[in-house]
């Protein structure tokens, strides 16, 4: 199982899914983070993001998820590959070729959690701009693509709200395992 929370910087994401990490081992899942990647990258990032940049980050997003993966059952993501091309579309606009492989790879989320703006998570951190416009303008390009792209997500900053969703998506997802054996079994008895 794949999650991912994904939005504009400075809204609390890192801290939710270190909870969220914290909280499906509480429930018996063996899950690992994958922490965002925004300050490992060596080219400039925010406002003045080179198009190396956004590429690089949308790389190694894909790349770290799948060692992560490999690793853990259940990963949790501080980000996804299509933050990373939200932030490219804004300042660089369309790439057919990364747009493509974006909108193919989103689908192998299980869960994306969209985080609103908390104006009480942009501070300075040495790393992610402090720009409340550039932050809001973010913010309406994910809006923006998450339609364009149709994607299937859930706005929470809410951690029981996750838990919640996750559980009964996976409750639903063994009924209907469980529903499917049965169903085989009245079929075997009827021959």
């Amino acid at each position: 199982m794949k999650i991912a929370l994904i939005g504009t910087h400075g809204t609390g994401k890192t801290t939710l899914a270190l909870e969220l990490t914290a909280g499906l081992k509480k429930l018996g899942y063996h899950a690992g983070f994958l922490g965002e990647l925004a300050g490992k990258c060596p080219l400039p990032i925010n406002e003045t993001e080179t198009p190396e940049a956004g590429k690089w980050l949308i790389h190694n997003q894909y790349v770290k998820e799948i060692d992560e993966g490999i690793k853990f059952p259940v990963l949790v993501c501080d980000r996804s590959i299509f933050d990373g091309y939200v932030y490219y579309n804004y300042k660089f606009g369309k790439n057919i070729g990364l747009e493509e492989v974006v909108k193919e790879e989103i689908k192998n989320y299980d869960f994306l959690f969209k985080i609103p703006i908390n104006p009480n998570y942009l501070i300075e951190d040495g790393i992610r701009s402090i720009n409340p416009k550039f932050q809001r303008d973010i913010d309406k390009k994910c809006d923006y693509l998450l339609k364009k792209f149709s994607v299937n997500y859930h706005t929470t900053n809410n951690l029981n709200d996750m838990l919640q969703i996750i559980k009964e998506k996976e409750l639903r997802k063994h009924s209907l395992v469980f529903s499917k054996r049965q169903a085989d079994v009245i079929f075997k008895e009827i021959k």
